[in-house]
């Protein structure tokens, strides 16, 4: 049986509609590529929409479930012709995708694992305010250097931070607070009683699949329904991210494109990830100059 297989140009990383090449050629079947085959060299791709969809879905990483259930949900919107905007309409209908502006709409308490980025995360949150609009909380008792770094940060935006060392404080200063975004940086141990606050869960892109799953499962049984991402400057493939958020069942809110503290947060979108996800596959480099 012939098979007809594309290959992208890098034009074609906008992911255009895929179309049928002039000529045909027979191949034999191919064992399906993992995630660090691609990139690798010259790669032409299928004609056929879900199989495309499919050496994307597991390019990244993701379980042949969580694949068969988004190529599913993207098979069933037979007007969209495009193949980014059915990955877009499967994302959405399987993922929690929460604006950031919603997000802070209540004290927002940051956390997540050594590494991850907490600290400038709050940073870059908080730079989106004028410093009569928000508040910083460091939470906890936390290693001295860690809230040197926000309390530097914070100084170079000209923005007020305070220190909570427990939860009866936390509580005070929250309930003492009016008129303003308060955002608390927890590093890596939410505080067990945080009435109040919404928890967010600050993951990096570079987890493994298996460390996210923790990180999520964990996040999720304290209360946890939400996450942001980091590092997605520097991670090609997002399985980790988007299995976190299947088996925690968390909110995508927004990602990190950049490691400066001042900017570079996003929000996310099914469309925006559908974006990322296509692009990121099918082009070594082009998510290295867009990563969102």
């Amino acid at each position: 049986m012939a098979v007809s297989h594309r290959s992208f140009s890098p034009a074609e990383t906008d992911i255009a509609e895929p179309t049928t090449p002039e000529v045909a050629v027979a191949a034999p079947p191919v064992a399906a590529p993992s995630a660090r085959d691609y990139g690798r060299g010259p790669r032409e791709w299928s004609s056929d929409d879900a199989e495309l969809l499919g050496d994307v879905l597991r390019s990244n990483g993701l379980s042949e479930k969580l694949v068969d259930r988004l190529l599913t949900l993207a098979a069933a919107p037979v007007h969209v012709k495009r193949v980014v905007d059915r990955l877009a309409v499967a994302l959405g209908a399987h993922f929690h995708f929460l604006p950031l502006e919603e997000a802070l709409r209540e004290p927002m308490l940051l956390h997540g694992a050594p590494g991850s980025g907490v600290s400038t995360v709050a940073a870059k949150l908080a730079a989106r305010f004028e410093d009569n609009q928000v508040l910083v909380v460091s939470a906890g008792t936390r290693e001295p250097a860690a809230s040197a770094q926000l309390e530097d940060q914070l100084e170079v935006l000209g923005l007020p931070m305070v220190a909570a060392p427990d939860a009866k404080s936390l509580a005070s200063i929250i309930s003492g607070t009016k008129d303003r975004t308060i955002l608390i940086d927890s590093g890596t141990a939410a505080p067990a009683e945080t009435a109040g606050t919404q928890r967010m869960l600050v993951l990096s892109a570079e987890s493994s699949v298996e460390d996210a799953t923790t990180a999520a499962n964990a996040a999720a049984s304290g209360g946890t329904r939400r996450m942001i991402v980091t590092c997605l400057d520097n991670s090609r493939f997002l399985g980790a991210v988007l299995t976190a958020a299947d088996v925690g069942k968390l909110a995508l809110v927004a990602a990190s494109i950049t490691p400066h503290f001042a900017f570079g947060l996003r929000a996310l979108s099914p469309e925006n990830l559908a974006r990322r996800l296509m692009s990121a596959t099918v082009n070594a480099e082009r998510w290295r100059v867009v990563p969102l």
